[in-house]
């Protein structure tokens, strides 16, 4: 490995001035808790690689990269809870992490080599949210007058749109160095802490039950868990372990999308959705299913040149009722999705609006979930899963992300193999009936009996008794048994980080969200905390 010349990535770069707290956003916060509940640095961490076509100085691109942390507020951004609620401290000036190695007595393949071993520790080394900032560089020399920055971030602040605009800003930041002139760049009328408030002020309570009405109606009916086979019963606790089978999507197919869209009049990423929501159909036999499609969410004007962390969580019911033909079933799917753009509400806030018991270890609202990059790549493999089953597009691959509680390589094989035909189907013969479409029979496991549920018991002792009461004061429910799941009550993430802030406010150490969610019951986290707070009760 090449030795940096200056600093080293452990290094914690200093802050000068107190900083100013806002409220996180809806997407921080959601970035946040998914972030808190898995175990896997690089889901929550992207890397990018931006090439520098300039005759610059390794001063200019740091500069550049000093201009670009001045200019936005996200990368000067810590995050820290307060009696329950995440918040957001931003600093008003922060040396930026950057790293810088010369790469240029290399030959290109051992540079190529090295470019991808760096991309791979970058993506490894996690994040503290308490530690500013919430991203790092290495500026790579590759010869002269060439360089590279290597540029990586926490998803809480930064997003897919956010690498475009970091890409276009070095670029002038560095033309400009080149050129000898002042550079160019978009103006920001707001700070995102600015969004962040403005973003929490528009939810009135007017607002919110106008929203909570169009969904509740809007979702009336849809069966709260998926009926796609799982090779295993699921465990009342989510774990998040994950995997993923990826592929290269046909030369032909990836050439006809453009043509294809245009000819149903709409855009490629809901060609995509809809062959998804067909293999979905035939695999589950079901007529009526709820995907999670990730949003930008960057309508407000202003946000469409900042970096921050902006996407939002989607749910879309898809209608495959009536055996529709896959041009049919295109226009639903676009219809559907314009229509949440016009009752868009934060994924977390239509979580506490639309409050709903469900079966323990079931994520709400969605299980399958899918998501499309138009440029970029898939990045590296995970070993961390939200939702049951992802299908990932970015650049002509396709993966399937899936829960390794629930299903095993071989049935997602299966899965991503037929979404690829059904796909070329849609895209050569799109007057094809769903029923005519082609599956892989897979057969459906025997059904496994439940384990006998303990039985019913009173909150006892100092700990238990606190913990129900601050349980109850959070759920506005009695708690009858210290076994009952708060999830199964109809408690969300949102409701669990406030009562373990509650709990936990007076303790040395605190329960992480993690551990709640491995035993959420009033009896397991009051072991919990005299786990970890020997000789004090909660």
């Amino acid at each position: 490995m090449t030795n940096p010349r200056t600093a080293t990535a452990g290094d914690r770069p200093p802050t000068t001035g107190g900083p100013v707290t806002a409220p996180a956003s809806y997407a921080q916060e959601r970035a946040w808790l998914a972030a808190s509940l898995t175990h896997d640095t690089p889901t929550y961490c992207a890397v990018d690689e931006f090439p520098v076509h300039a005759s610059v100085t390794e001063d200019d691109v740091a500069h550049a990269l000093a201009v670009l942390t001045g200019r936005h507020e996200p990368l000067r951004t810590v995050l820290r809870t307060v009696d329950g609620r995440l918040t957001q401290d931003v600093y008003p000036r922060i040396e930026p992490p950057v790293v810088h190695l010369d790469l240029s007595g290399h030959d290109a393949a051992a540079q190529t080599e090295e470019r991808r071993s760096l991309r791979a520790r970058l993506a490894r080394h996690p994040f503290d949210p308490l530690d500013a900032p919430l991203w790092r560089a290495t500026v790579l020399k590759l010869g002269e007058g060439a360089w590279s920055v290597l540029f990586a971030a926490h998803h809480t602040v930064y997003d897919t749109a956010s690498r475009f605009n970091v890409h276009a800003e070095l670029t002038e930041l560095c033309a400009a160095a080149e050129e000898g002139r002042a550079p160019r760049l978009p103006p920001l009328p707001f700070g995102y802490g600015a969004y962040a408030r403005r973003e929490r002020e528009r939810f009135t309570p007017g607002r919110c039950d106008a929203l909570a009405a169009y969904w509740r109606a809007h979702l009336d009916g849809l069966p709260p868990v998926h009926t796609l086979p799982l090779d295993r019963p699921r465990p009342s606790a989510r774990a998040f372990g994950g995997a993923e089978v990826r592929t290269a999507l046909p030369v032909d197919v990836t050439a006809a999308l453009a043509a294809a869209a245009r000819l149903h009049g709409t855009r490629p990423v809901m060609l995509f959705l809809a062959a998804y929501t067909a293999l979905l159909h035939h695999h589950s036999g079901s007529d009526d299913l709820a995907v999670g499609l990730p949003v930008a969410n960057r309508t407000e004007p202003g946000t469409g040149s900042m970096v921050g962390t902006f996407v939002n969580m989607r749910l879309v019911r898809a209608d495959l009722t009536g055996d529709p033909d896959l041009t049919e079933l295109v226009h639903r799917t676009t219809a559907a999705v314009r229509a949440g753009d016009r009752h868009d509400i934060p994924f977390q806030a239509l979580v506490e609006l639309l409050p709903a018991p469900r079966p323990p270890g079931v994520p709400p609202g969605y299980q399958l979930a899918f998501n499309h990059t138009p440029a970029g790549s898939l990045g590296a493999p995970v070993s961390s899963c939200e939702e049951d089953l992802l299908l990932d597009i970015a650049d002509g691959t396709a993966r399937l992300v899936y829960d390794t509680a629930l299903f095993d390589r071989a049935t997602v094989d299966t899965l991503l193999a037929d979404y690829v035909r059904m796909l070329a189907t849609l895209l050569d013969a799109p007057g094809t009936r769903l029923s005519r479409l082609r599956a892989t029979p897979r057969p459906r496991p025997a059904p496994v009996p439940a384990a006998p549920a303990p039985a019913a018991t009173a909150p006892r002792g100092d700990a238990q008794k606190r913990v129900a009461a601050v349980w109850q004061e959070v759920l506005g429910t009695d708690v009858a048994d210290v076994h009952q799941d708060f999830f199964a009550l109809g408690g969300h993430s949102l409701q669990a980080l406030r009562m373990l802030a509650r709990l936990t406010g007076e303790h040395t150490t605190g329960i992480t969200l993690r551990t709640f969610f491995a035993d959420p019951t009033v009896a397991g986290l009051a072991t919990a905390l005299a786990r970890t707070n020997p000789g004090r009760t909660a």
